[in-house]
């Protein structure tokens, strides 16, 4: 196993528990490793994904280690002490589906906040873990999955960004890809999407079936022919949630996982791909990506400047709630949104430096929780 490549997974909730599950059913030599706060859970997740494996026949080297972010110095020592190739950031202070846990009425009410406010939950252990990266000396291409169209660009701005980020964008790509498909009679390796979308677009798009206020860059190629204008695109769209609706929620967490694996599996085997993702090269929002001997490159739609892919971008920023992230990082929210988590939460943030985040993670947590109290009587 000297030649095998080392993947941390760092996070032992839902994401990271089924990424690491899936990376061990490989016949490609691989060594990897769970990582957590929970002795107990990881152990158990651990031991789960080697019994699969070896019931499916695969045997590669896993292991698990424990760590708590909050604790940069341990964290550091666990990179440094596994020499990863690959980390999988997979950690949040509060998942996106934890509001869905609230009182129907409040969760609606909550929900019209968009997702931009809720930055700091997943801004503050990223960046922690990016301080434990550089900490610890690793060249590993770093992965994450919290919120990567926001949390990267403004990591970037203080040198602490991720290398690329997984699931949005990507996660609507094979819907979008089999509608064609199947419009066109063809096998959907014939057809070749490229998307340029933000998170509030790639969140709309399954439920919706557009992009609403947002902008979006979509192109489609079958036989090396760029055939957009050709389609019908808003009422291939409108098919998302219908014909091709698919389970959401905690189950739908497979489509990242895949998503996730979609960047992390040609990573791992140092094969080039051409993936979607996020927050690339700390680039704000989602983007067609080629993966090239462990680097990226942006592949936009044809006829797409890359001012274009940005300006699309930052409209979808808008819509979730973020108007600005500016050159040092500071965060400046939307009023609109605010103004619901100031109504339903009593939280207020006009502005946000990258210092202030792990307070206003306190307080949000602080705050949601007695608000779900509130709302549950």
């Amino acid at each position: 196993m000297n030649d095998a490549r080392k993947i941390m997974v760092l996070g032992a909730g839902d994401l990271g528990r089924r990424v690491f599950h899936e990376l061990a059913h490989s016949e490609r030599p691989r060594q990897v490793q769970l990582v957590g706060r929970d002795e107990e859970a990881v152990l158990r997740a651990a031991n789960l994904t080697r019994f699969c494996s070896i019931q499916r026949g695969h045997t590669p080297a896993l292991s698990h280690a424990l760590t708590d972010l909050t604790d940069v110095a341990r964290t550091a020592e666990r990179i440094a002490a596994f020499a990863p190739d690959v980390l999988f950031l997979a950690a949040s202070y509060q998942s996106w589906w934890v509001i869905s846990t609230l009182e129907e009425s409040a969760f609606k009410r909550v929900y019209a906040a968009n997702y931009g406010p809720w930055l700091p939950m997943h801004l503050t252990p990223v960046m922690k873990a990016m301080e434990a990266v550089r900490l610890s000396g690793t060249e590993a291409v770093v992965v994450n999955a919290a919120y990567p169209d926001a949390v990267h660009p403004v990591l970037g701005a203080v040198g602490l960004s991720p290398d690329i980020g997984i699931g949005n964008v990507a996660n609507n790509v094979p819907g979008i890809t089999a509608t064609v498909a199947d419009e066109l009679g063809r096998a959907a390796e014939d057809v070749e999407v490229r998307l340029v979308a933000h998170h509030y677009v790639s969140h709309r798009l399954s439920r919706h079936g557009d992009s609403g206020p947002a902008a979006m860059g979509l192109g489609v190629r079958v036989d090396g022919r760029d055939i957009t204008a050709e389609l019908d695109v808003p009422g291939l769209l409108k098919r998302l949630p219908a014909r091709y609706r698919r389970t959401g929620g905690m189950a739908g967490q497979a489509m990242t996982a895949a998503s996730a694996l979609s960047v992390l599996e040609p990573l791992a085997d140092g094969r080039d791909a051409v993936v979607h993702a996020p927050g690339v090269d700390g680039a704000l929002g989602g983007y067609p990506v080629a993966i090239e001997s462990g680097k990226f490159r942006k592949l936009l739609p044809e006829g797409t400047t890359e001012e274009q892919g940005h300006a699309v971008n930052v409209s979808g920023q808008v819509q979730d709630g973020i108007s600005e992230i500016r050159a040092d990082g500071t965060v400046v929210f939307e009023p609109s949104s605010m103004a619901v988590m100031s109504a339903e939460l009593g939280y207020e943030c006009a502005e946000m430096t990258p210092a202030e985040a792990e307070g206003r993670a306190l307080e949000i947590a602080e705050r949601f929780e007695a608000y779900r109290v509130r709302t549950s009587g």
